[in-house]
């Protein structure tokens, strides 16, 4: 097992740092959800058209600056610039993770171009250990675990359909991947189920759920016994944990 997933118990993961309690995939709401106890963080990174990692979630600036441009046709120099939620900048990877050296970071890498200088900040600053690379590519997954075979690498839509398959004998091959994040519903089918709990579970496998925000839906998956939730809420499922 990766040391990222070396942890019992539950984890929250704050989905780009807590997005409905904070200002989502900035500095700011990292540190919200570090104040509140969180030790890990799903974020994202985009590559600028000069080839720097960023911590951003949208291929353009549409739904966060009301601006129809591409994020990779912006240079490093022009991203710098720019202020979001009116007064907040948007952070390299290498300035998020200097900063936050006591944080575990789920990195979903967005594009193809962000994969070679997103994993060579990881390796220039020794950070290994405490990321976790996932992807809604596969393919991206692959090269990246043929880049670095060290790195918690995630399942993509792939192998996360293998797995399912094979927990009903209905797939035999190999599966590659160090854990599972995904949603409560895959392909229209419900695959969070105390059956596919504690398969994955007997595979030696953690499985993290995605994007979950509310008390009941909470209470479902620590009934499972999933390993993680992963939430714009993360005060909220520690209140809930708390009283659980």
């Amino acid at each position: 097992m990766k040391r990222y997933l070396e942890y019992d118990g539950l984890k929250v993961l704050a989905h780009r740092g807590g997005a409905e309690e904070s200002f989502e995939n900035t500095l700011e709401s990292f540190e919200y959800s570090q104040s509140i106890g969180c030790e890990f963080i799903e974020t994202d990174v985009q590559a600028s058209s000069d080839g720097v990692p960023y911590i951003f979630h949208d291929d353009d600036l549409k739904r966060i600056l009301n601006k129809s441009v591409k994020f990779n046709e912006l240079s490093s120099k022009e991203i710098d610039e720019l202020q979001i939620f009116e007064k907040y900048k948007i952070p390299k990877l290498s300035e998020t993770l200097i900063q936050f050296p006591n944080l575990l970071f789920q990195i979903d890498f967005k594009t193809d171009e962000v994969v070679d200088p997103a994993l060579n900040v990881i390796h220039e600053l020794n950070v290994m250990d405490r990321v976790c690379i996932a992807s809604f590519s596969s393919n991206r997954l692959n090269k990246v675990r043929s880049l670095n075979s060290e790195l918690c690498i995630s399942m993509g839509p792939n192998e996360v359909l293998q797995t399912f398959l094979s927990s009903w004998n209905l797939y035999k091959g190999e599966i590659v991947g160090d854990c599972l994040q995904i949603p409560i519903r895959y392909y229209g089918l419900k695959i969070v189920t105390k059956r596919f709990v504690d398969f994955v579970h007997s595979k030696g496998l953690k499985i993290m759920v995605w994007t979950i925000n509310d008390v009941k839906t909470f209470k479902y998956l620590i009934d499972l016994g999933v390993d993680g939730i992963i939430t714009d809420k993360p005060k909220l499922l520690f209140e809930t944990l708390d009283t659980s």
